[in-house]
């Protein structure tokens, strides 16, 4: 989240489990909403502009994957 939201730093926003064969892989399409990066602020949910890194992976201990997205 960027800094000016005032929410926790981190947050699980999606996930999905597959289940694949030794050395195989998969390619995973998940669709981010604004609402994701939004936070309630008093009455109404917000989208504060800024930048956010975007983590996939295993685990919450193995992301190997990251993107940095503006929000503006």
């Amino acid at each position: 989240m960027p800094s000016g939201a005032q929410a926790e730093p981190r947050r699980l926003i999606g996930f999905r489990k597959i289940t694949l064969d030794p050395r195989a892989s998969a390619r995973l399409n998940f669709s981010v909403s604004a609402r994701d990066f939004s936070v309630w602020n008093a009455d109404a949910w917000k989208l504060t502009p800024g930048s956010c890194t975007i983590h996939a992976g295993r685990s919450s201990r193995n992301l190997a994957v990251q993107r940095i997205v503006t929000i503006s």
